[in-house]
């Protein structure tokens, strides 16, 4: 999923006949994360903090090529993870014009995506997204900020306010697994902002990888200093052995409104589970909402807290804590 970074230039070199610049962002959070079930042998409520870094360094050439590349440095500590601190395998590229390579440890063509992520809430952001969470399958694959990545190329093809992206991951070139293939359109006009998505991840037999398939869409508005957003996705597994699942369908209805330094947002998510397409859940709730705010401190920090009921009965999520960037 999405994490929230506000990045901020911490050093820039320019150096000879060619344009080329090396900046340095950081952000981090603190504070508390409560998860009313969580694993065996964890506490319900955990200390949760992230200090990160991204590098980014760029060289533009006299015949108007740019290249760039990009590597993270995270640690972090929640219920999930320990506090390690790697530096994540790197991305490289080139823009041409309105369009941009970029291979490596990249994000597919819906994790590149803006809208469908707006529905999270939180200090990381969780919470109403349509697609990936609850199925057999690898779901679609995104950006590794502590690892090595999928080994992938993004193609993305921007004019005005249309971005078109292509990906594909080859499961780090592995030949007994099978890669991804995605797609992805945003547009905007007037008030309005469209994103379609569809990807495509390969099943195997080889070594019992399930495949996955799966669409979104969502349509958001924006009226002054609020926006509310509409988001469907559909997806579905299949077996090593090429059996197809039945689809697993979300709808999600999210808005957010600011007043002042105060923004307050809130969603609300049905999921369908048609049996026997799926895990098997017999705690399934099909259901869920939730209620997040922040409010602004100046200077990129801001307080920021949530709750969110999750697809499993009787589970609830909530944090509150602090994020800031320099």
């Amino acid at each position: 999923m999405k994490k929230i970074l506000i990045a901020s230039t911490a050093l820039t070199m320019l150096a000879g006949a060619a344009s080329a610049e090396v900046t340095i962002a950081g952000s981090g959070y603190f504070g508390l994360q409560y998860y009313s079930k969580p694993a065996a042998g964890m506490k319900k409520t955990v200390l949760y903090s992230r200090l990160q870094f991204d590098v980014n360094a760029s060289k533009t050439t006299d015949s108007g090529l740019t290249f760039h590349g990009k590597v993270r440095i995270r640690s972090q500590q929640d219920m999930g993870t320990a506090g390690a601190t790697p530096i994540n395998a790197g991305q490289v590229g080139v823009t041409a014009g309105p369009l941009d390579v970029t291979v490596g440890n990249v994000s597919d063509a819906i994790d590149a995506l803006t809208l469908y992520w707006d529905s999270e809430l939180g200090i990381s952001g969780s919470g109403g997204e349509t697609l990936n969470y609850i199925n057999q399958g690898n779901g679609f694959n995104g950006y590794s900020s502590q690892g090595g990545g999928d080994n992938g190329v993004l193609v993305t093809y921007t004019v005005g306010t249309l971005v078109v992206r292509a990906s594909y991951e080859s499961h780090n070139n592995l030949t007994a697994t099978k890669g991804e293939a995605a797609v992805s359109v945003a547009y905007k006009t007037g008030p309005l902002s469209f994103e379609l998505a569809y990807v495509d991840n390969q099943h195997s037999a080889a070594v019992a990888q399930f495949g996955y398939q799966g669409y979104t869409g969502i349509v958001e508005y924006a009226l002054g200093n609020s926006n509310v957003g509409l988001a469907y996705g559909s997806s579905k597994d299949t077996t090593p052995a090429n059996v197809k699942e039945k689809s697993i369908n979300t709808v999600t209805l999210y808005g957010n409104t600011k007043f002042g330094a105060t923004t307050v947002q809130a969603f609300v998510s049905n999921t369908s589970v048609p049996a026997p397409g799926g895990v098997a859940m017999t705690n399934f709730r099909k259901v869920t909402y939730g209620l997040g705010g922040s409010y602004d401190l100046g200077s990129g920090a801001a307080m920021v807290g949530s709750v969110r009921t999750t697809n499993t009965k009787g589970g609830t999520y909530a944090d509150l804590g602090v994020t800031f960037s320099f």
